[in-house]
């Protein structure tokens, strides 16, 4: 008889090495003024190369925009060229201003650029008052507005073959992942549980043991202490156990945002591969100066480069 062969061998495969890249340009607007602009009117920058990507190009655009009674100054960046690639990008603005410091600086929230988003836009980067011409404005060095965008990032391929342009596949796909739904919701030939302090989730050993190398020691080598075929996880809340064997049924996890944080940890100690990337990608979403030192300190338990690295580039924009 074969034995079972787990799956994280593919999540690796599949989870392959994120390289974070800076890049940073200034764009100088010589002899700015608003009356320039009417409201909405698009301003866009020359194109600007990435340093370390000789396929993407970056592009700032600027426009005046009224939000409550107030006129603003938007600021957006672009990707150019968004062809089969994905970006997960982290990016400031600031004007330079006339000491050469950085003024007025807004650290956007992490995002995806790709085919169907190709900007960040910040809608009140500036109120316009603060850019009338004077000798004393330090926003105007010399007349001229200086413009500068910060940006830590990585991409990757986006497969544009098979799953995402077959809709019978990706049918048959949704169908499998429902049919597991089911097959979980149902207890019929289930011979194994999880006990999460007084509950039960019963399960099938030869479902769990395919996809993490954890349970299927577990459940070959002696590792159920208390009673055969039951694991205990009392680590845990119940709706986070949950919410991981529906990642292992279905390839699915429903409500990440919400738990996260508990996600990250689980997918850790079970060596998840793919659910801990998931859960990695939503907490990058949901970076923040009040979490990102939560968040930094987890990357660093649970070993995850991307999130440490993000968290430091995010406190360093923000001093």
């Amino acid at each position: 008889m074969s034995l079972i062969k787990t799956s994280t061998e593919s999540d690796e495969v599949a989870s392959p090495k994120k390289n974070i890249v800076r890049d940073s340009f200034i764009w100088p607007i010589e002899k700015f003024s608003l009356n320039q602009f009417a409201v909405d009117k698009k301003r866009e920058s020359p194109l600007f190369q990435s340093k370390r990507n000789n396929t993407m190009k970056w592009q700032l655009r600027i426009h005046k925009k009224e939000a409550k009674n107030e006129e603003y100054v938007s600021l957006s960046l672009l990707l150019d060229n968004v062809n089969h690639i994905e970006v997960t990008a982290l990016c400031s603005f600031y004007v330079l201003g006339s000491d050469g410091g950085e003024k007025h600086k807004k650290v956007m929230k992490i995002q995806k650029f790709n085919e169907t988003n190709t900007i960040c836009t910040n809608h009140q980067f500036l109120k316009s008052n603060l850019l009338h011409n004077d000798d004393n404005n330090e926003l105007l060095p010399n007349g001229n507005l200086i413009l500068g965008c910060e940006i830590f990032y990585y991409c990757g391929w986006i497969n544009t073959v098979g799953l995402q342009t077959n809709n019978d596949i990706k049918k048959s796909m949704n169908l499998l992942s429902n049919d597991m739904a089911d097959m979980l919701q149902s207890t019929m030939f289930s011979d194994c549980a999880i006990n999460v302090r007084d509950s039960q989730i019963k399960v099938h050993k030869c479902v769990i043991a395919s996809r993490s190398k954890v349970f299927k020691s577990l459940l070959t080598e002696g590792g159920c202490k208390f009673a055969p075929n039951v694991i205990e996880m009392n680590s845990f809340r119940l709706e986070v156990v949950e919410e991981m064997v529906n990642y292992l049924y279905t390839g699915k996890s429903p409500n990440m945002d919400e738990m996260a944080l508990e996600l990250f940890e689980i997918g850790h100690k079970y060596e998840l591969e793919q659910l801990k990337s998931m859960a990695e990608e939503s907490l990058l979403y949901n970076l923040s100066i009040r979490n990102v030192c939560d968040y930094l300190t987890h990357s660093r338990l649970y070993s995850s480069k991307v999130l440490e690295e993000f968290c430091l580039r995010f406190i360093h924009l923000n001093c």
